[in-house]
């Protein structure tokens, strides 16, 4: 006898259990049906065309059934697609696109031997050649003394007025500075005194005079006139005291300069007394300047006075000046321990400034087997690196980078390739411009 739901509830006998129990298992059993039906709909992405009646029901029955292969096959597409973009491809499986980035790194040009010859490009194996040592120690700018001259008093003075100051261009005469000194009026004085007194026994007659006069008079005026140019009065100077009959303005004199130079010190003040040998001024030839290089006691022997020596500091755009060895020293430098080789530079630009650090190439007396081409054959690429031209095979040329190690006035001396590889020794920028516009980069990484 069938029992409703709520009978079947409330019934506490054995029965009402069994009937329970009957009907969970007929839920359970409905489901696994219904997921065994729909599971090769979800496996395969299948839709209703070719299932059975029975099937085609259960799948409408199946909620979500109509979204179930989006679903199913989404998944499997993002993975594909992350590990196309993450390179993880299977053993033997190449990336898309990697053929074009493999051709794009075979970079070099092929040029027929018409083609070279038209352009004049001629190719040699490198060869090692016997090049002058050299040498790279640092160095210093200085003055070049020879050049340089100290303008001082030569007897104790006061300074009234400064006429020139640092930096400024002067020529021999110019006057720099006006001084003041009690010792100079003496001498000022005594001097006119004498050159009265001689004017006045040349005009009696050194004849008529006794003779002892006419000595003296000439004695004194001679004295008189060496005290003034101890004093540091030049001859026109002096000359022009006797004309003056009395000084309007006594121990007043100009300290003038004694060459043509450029103000480099003007180290004083107006007021100052100013001692004997105390710097005032300080003139020197601004186009000339001296090296201070150190080397080695053991490399001596490698340099010789009056060889050609090449500077370079970063301060002036690494421009490279050309100087010669003046001098070597004699005695090696108690705390460093090396030898002093002083070099002169011209510098009509005036860059180099006394104390600046240098970088000095010394070319040696020895001779050394170095690498070496050209320079119109060695090129700047596009990154800025130094590049040469190797023939790979009769028609293929590729750029090779090369470390630039020194350079004279028509050689580049060079590491990076070994002895023996051809390269091109003329027509190397023909061969960077084919290069060019074959599309390629000029760029050896």
């Amino acid at each position: 006898m069938d029992r409703s739901p709520a009978c079947r509830r409330q019934s506490p006998g054995l029965g009402g259990e069994i009937e329970m129990k009957n009907g969970k298992n007929l839920v359970i059993s409905v489901c696994v049906a219904g997921l065994v039906i729909a599971t090769p709909v979800f496996a395969f992405g299948a839709d209703t065309h070719g299932h059975g009646p029975e099937e085609t029901k259960a799948q409408q029955e199946t909620p979500g059934h109509s979204e179930s292969p989006k679903n199913a096959w989404e998944p499997e597409r993002e993975s594909h697609s992350k590990k196309e973009a993450d390179g993880d491809h299977a053993e033997g499986e190449k990336p898309h696109g990697s053929a074009g980035r493999e051709e794009k790194e075979e970079k070099g040009i092929s040029l027929s031997e018409v083609q070279r010859r038209e352009a004049g490009v001629i190719v040699r194996p490198l060869r090692p050649i016997q090049l002058p040592s050299l040498l790279k120690v640092p160095g210093e700018v200085r003055l070049n003394q020879y050049k340089t001259r100290i303008v001082t008093p030569r007897i104790t003075a006061m300074a009234l007025k400064r006429e020139a100051i640092m930096g400024q261009q002067v020529r021999s005469g110019d006057v720099l500075a006006t001084l003041f000194s009690v010792e100079m009026a003496q001498a000022q004085g005594e001097y006119i005194v004498a050159s009265t007194e001689w004017k006045r026994v040349r005009d009696i007659g050194e004849k008529i005079v006794s003779e002892k006069r006419a000595i003296e008079a000439r004695v004194n005026l001679q004295q008189a006139r060496a005290r003034l140019i101890a004093y540091g009065l030049t001859k026109d100077q002096i000359a022009a005291l006797p004309s003056q009959g009395s000084l309007e303005t006594p121990g007043q004199f100009d300290i003038l300069a004694d060459q043509d130079g450029l103000i480099v010190v003007d180290d004083f003040l107006v007021g100052q007394v100013i001692e004997p040998g105390t710097p005032m001024y300080k003139l020197t030839d601004p186009d000339s300047r001296w090296i201070e290089a150190r080397i080695n006691p053991s490399e001596a022997r490698l340099v010789d006075v009056g060889g050609q020596v090449s500077i370079e500091t970063s301060s002036t755009g690494a421009q490279v000046y050309e100087g010669r060895i003046l001098q070597i020293g004699q005695q090696v430098d108690e705390r460093t321990r090396t030898l002093g080789v002083r070099i002169e530079v011209i510098d009509p630009q005036r860059q180099l400034r006394p104390g600046q650090f240098v970088r000095v190439s010394l070319n040696g007396s020895g001779h050394e087997s170095v690498l070496a081409l050209p320079k119109k054959a060695v090129l700047r690429g596009p990154d800025g690196d130094w590049t040469v031209f190797q023939q790979v095979s009769a028609e293929r040329f590729v750029p090779v980078e090369i470390r630039v190690v020194r350079e004279t006035s028509e050689l580049v001396v060079f590491e990076g390739i070994p002895a023996g590889v051809k390269v091109v020794t003329d027509g190397a920028f023909f061969v960077q411009s084919e290069l060019a516009k074959s599309g390629f980069s000029v760029h050896n990484h």
